[in-house]
């Protein structure tokens, strides 16, 4: 990070059609409040619903309430009206795509091909950071740890209609817990160097967890990580998510993560049952008395094989 200047956090928005969440999701970035700059970048598949629209409209506001610099070769808007609602930071570069693309993975290559800031994340069209000290907290971490490179935290899962479902929280990451059985890593809530990123390691291959592979080559690379006991961003879980309709494809690409970082056998083994009967749980008795004690039993045991500990 550049010691003489201002942190600027690159966040990457992919989006295809959902109108019905993206405003949300742009509010909640533009709101930011802090000592930073915002390098903000909509990759959008070239919807066709109001999504466009919708990225349209912010980018008209921020161009009639605010005032342009020059930073690095980029232009950011910079408040120069009190009463306007957005804008809290030391200045917004506001970017956009409207464009067919191969799906998501594809979209944040693009959207982090176009960064230009010291931290990188990614934020979806359907979630939101859930309060306007985010970011300055995020900086505050980076900041306190120079040598920290991917930090992690915890936050809400919502429903479709933005209601609070549960806190997803864990208290510390275990690389073969993630690896073999349960990866616990919120995607929104993660922020890491510019440095630390690969592109290698946002493969298409992976449809529902290129974030799983993604975090998991970070931490399997020797990245120096920090899990903080913080809530960041709220992850929307709703039926047409990929994370509930696509499960067994989930367990699958899963099971081929594990293949690609280890080759401890047993282990993989471990992880290749444990997967396969969580797909049928999953799908077939989740929350159903008495399979989900008998979940928790197989959950404990595999953990015990893998790790060696029984799981707290």
């Amino acid at each position: 990070m550049r010691k003489t200047d201002k942190t600027i956090i690159s966040i990457i928005t992919p989006s295809y059609n959902q109108g019905p969440f993206i405003e949300e999701t742009i509010q909640s970035v533009l709101s930011q409040r802090g000592e930073f700059y915002i390098d903000y970048i909509v990759m959008d598949g070239h919807s066709t619903d109001q999504s466009v629209e919708i990225i349209k409209k912010y980018e008209n506001l921020l161009k009639e309430n605010c005032s342009v610099i020059e930073k690095d070769n980029l232009n950011y808007y910079v408040k120069k009206k009190d009463d306007f609602l957005w804008n809290h930071c030391l200045g917004i570069s506001f970017r956009w795509r409207s464009e067919t693309d191969r799906g998501q993975v594809d979209a944040l290559k693009k959207g982090f091909r176009m960064a230009r800031g010291d931290i990188y994340s990614w934020l979806n069209s359907d979630d939101i950071y859930v309060h306007s000290e985010v970011l300055q907290k995020v900086c505050f971490y980076f900041e306190k740890e120079p040598g920290l490179e991917l930090l992690i935290a915890d936050g809400p899962v919502i429903s479709k209609t933005g209601e609070k479902l549960k806190l997803y929280h864990v208290d510390h990451i275990n690389l073969k817990e993630l690896l073999y059985l349960d990866y616990h890593i919120l995607q929104p809530s993660s922020f890491f160097r510019r440095d630390r990123y690969k592109e290698t390691l946002m493969d298409e291959q992976f449809i529902c967890t290129f974030d799983a592979n993604f975090f998991i080559g970070m931490l399997y690379n020797g990245v120096n990580y920090q899990k903080v006991n913080d809530l960041f961003a709220a992850l929307r879980l709703y039926e047409e998510t990929k994370t509930l309709r696509l499960t067994r494809t989930r367990h699958k690409e899963l099971i081929q993560i594990a293949r690609r970082y280890s080759t401890n056998r047993y282990s993989l083994i471990v992880s290749t049952i444990y997967r396969k009967i969580q797909g049928i749980y999953e799908t077939r008795f989740y929350k159903k008395k008495p399979f989900v004690w008998f979940w928790i039993l197989v959950r404990r045991i595999c953990y015990k094989l893998v790790t060696g500990k029984w799981k707290r």
